[in-house]
């Protein structure tokens, strides 16, 4: 088993859910002649951001802030969530990776020699490794969740961001136990994935708050001090 020391989505999570009313600008930015332009929608969702935050606080050893409610647009908390989503995105290599994973088959595809590997096995043998070494080595993983197949670019906001904190291995099978930003102060939240599984069916089965996950991959992550906005 691998468990980050003390961590725990109640203790080290955000205290509320990934919810803002519609119509909260991500960003709003002075413009000449223009003036405030406002960009992105809140509604939408935050999950990187949140995810990347927590991430922060914990290696700054630091809690999250007491508050319960989701932060107002244009308050300090909001704006450093918010400025961490757009670090999730890594744009444009991020945002790539997101629409060739969601127009990647389920399963391996063509013939050999010649076989595009399928999500199943590009999570199983590409990814996770990654993700056990980072929890190995004390540090949370940013899990990129996708769900969807579509070549249409807007369908990627239905995909989601979680934070790995631990595993556990049983036989072929490993489960993740991670913080969703959908559902705060939940410490049963798991991802789980069986290496038996890799040439039949669906491998992944999870509680996250979300679609169905056709495969996830580990998120670039580097560190920003959260100290103006820690608990």
């Amino acid at each position: 088993m691998g468990l980050l020391k003390d961590f725990r989505p109640s203790t080290h999570g955000l205290h509320f859910d990934n919810r803002w009313p519609v119509g909260t600008p991500n960003f709003v930015f002075p413009v000449p002649i223009l003036g405030r332009v406002r960009i992105g929608d809140a509604s939408d969702g935050l999950c990187g951001g949140m995810a990347f935050t927590v991430a922060d606080l914990f290696l700054a050893g630091r809690r999250p802030p007491a508050r319960t409610d989701a932060p107002a647009g244009g308050t300090p908390l909001f704006e450093y969530i918010a400025a961490r989503l757009l670090a999730s995105f890594s744009i444009p290599s991020g945002v790539l990776r997101y629409y060739y994973w969601a127009n990647t088959p389920d399963h391996d595809t063509g013939v050999r020699p010649v076989v595009r590997p399928g999500l199943a096995r590009k999570t199983i043998e590409d990814q996770i490794p990654h993700v056990v070494a980072d929890l190995d080595r004390g540090r949370p993983a940013t899990l990129g969740l996708v769900t969807v197949r579509s070549f249409n670019p807007g369908a990627l906001g239905r995909c989601h961001q979680v934070l790995a904190y631990g595993y556990d291995r049983a036989g072929s099978a490993i489960t993740f136990r991670v913080y969703d930003p959908n559902q705060h102060d939940d410490d049963n939240v798991t991802i789980s994935v069986d290496a038996a599984d890799l040439a039949r069916g669906r491998p992944i089965a999870s509680n996250v708050s979300c679609d169905p996950i056709r495969g996830f991959f580990r998120v670039d992550y580097s560190y920003t001090d959260p100290s103006a906005i820690a608990g």
